[in-house]
């Protein structure tokens, strides 16, 4: 199905508030898709650009978030390494993160230049993951549309911060990945209390059963 189709079909079946984006890890920037000119406190802050505008954005315009560039396989130049441990030093500090956690946060293992981001309905690459907004009613649609609410096999469920993690967890299962989200991720969304986020990994995309 093409993408402009699935991505009106996901529209119209579940209701959705948000319109899906697309996203593709890039070795270089494709030479027809301009360079964001935007600069955004976080990797999740291009999610919402996504929603209308196809753009690239390289590993340095993530760097604003270390840990979202963490989480996106980007490696830290030292200045933001030394940024990324101030911060979660302050998180284990404040008792929102445990120091066991950190290094088990999951993270994209195929290092990249760079991401290609745009609505899934006219994105011009094969995206390795689609981002999607949902309630939980909508999450309950999708569930059995991927396949995800099967008692034969392991159960998964939704988990914390930092939401952005929901993209490498989904790349690395090869199944949709969910996530209530984190503190950066709504303030930096802007996204409402009532939508959580799925990541669905660009090879499932084809098999929804969602018509």
């Amino acid at each position: 199905m093409p993408y402009d189709e699935l991505a009106g079909l996901l529209e119209r079946r579940l209701q959705l508030q948000f319109q899906p984006i697309a996203m593709t890890f890039v070795q270089e920037q494709p030479p027809e898709i301009p360079r964001t000119g935007m600069v955004l406190p976080s990797s999740c802050s291009f999610w919402r650009q996504a929603e209308t505008e196809v753009f690239f954005a390289a590993a340095e315009d993530h760097y604003r978030c270390p840990l979202g560039a963490m989480v996106m396989g980007f490696p830290l130049p030292e200045q933001q390494m030394k940024e990324l441990m101030e911060e979660v030093g302050q998180m284990c500090a404040a008792s929102y993160v445990r120091e066991e956690e950190v290094e088990h946060v999951p993270k994209n293992e195929n290092p990249s230049a760079g991401i290609v981001y745009g609505p899934l309905g006219r994105f011009p690459l094969e995206p390795d993951a689609v981002l999607l907004w949902l309630t939980p009613q909508q999450a309950m649609v999708m569930n059995e549309a991927c396949g995800l609410t099967n008692w034969a096999e392991q159960a998964d469920g939704v988990f914390g911060r930092p939401g952005c993690s929901a993209i490498p967890l989904a790349l690395s299962k090869g199944k949709p990945s969910q996530s209530w989200g984190c503190v950066g991720m709504r303030l930096n969304t802007d996204i409402p209390g009532e939508v959580f986020l799925m990541a669905i990994p660009g090879t499932r995309l084809q098999s929804l059963e969602v018509d």
